[in-house]
């Protein structure tokens, strides 16, 4: 009995420190508009990817430091990502689609202005706490957007086990 009410307070615990915030979603790598290359290497800030994942850069405020500072706290971490709408507000053709993403790379404050919120409480033009760009290489974009011809989305991104 004892081992039992442990674990369910250690799950609710746990469920409790799950961070959520609002995101906005954008894409890069090989063949992007910015001549990104690709994303699927060891050379990101946190200095490794997974070929068992979906890869993600995140917005300075959350990866935790700047650019050229090494890996940010955030690397490594893995967060469920829900897109809603369009950059227009607009539900997109597959809202609610959802896709899990390591973190593996900064997406820097002075070159991106979606990423250059000045803490996880201010929002970028958006309304968005947060920034993810999703790796093209991986699949991670394609993943997410579908076939809902966008590039950049609005929605959810929930911090999750790995």
């Amino acid at each position: 009995m004892l081992t039992q009410t442990l674990f369910l307070f250690a799950t609710a615990f746990s469920a409790a420190q799950a961070a959520t915030y609002k995101a906005s979603f954008t894409e890069y790598g090989s063949g992007d508009d910015r001549s990104s290359g690709t994303c699927n290497t060891n050379t990101v800030a946190c200095g490794f990817f997974s070929a068992n994942s979906y890869q993600a850069a995140v917005s300075q405020n959350l990866f935790g430091v700047g650019p050229g500072a090494g890996a940010g706290p955030a690397c490594g971490t893995c967060y469920k990502l829900t897109a809603e709408t369009d950059s227009s507000g607009n539900k997109l053709s597959n809202a609610g689609n959802s896709i899990t993403v390591q973190v593996n790379n900064l997406c820097p404050a002075d070159s991106n202005v979606l990423c250059s919120q000045s803490s996880l409480t201010s929002a970028n033009q958006y309304g968005a706490n947060v920034n993810f760009d999703l790796c093209i290489d991986d699949g991670a974009a394609g993943a997410l957007f579908g076939n809902s011809g966008v590039g950049l989305a609005v929605g959810t991104a929930e911090e999750v086990s790995c």
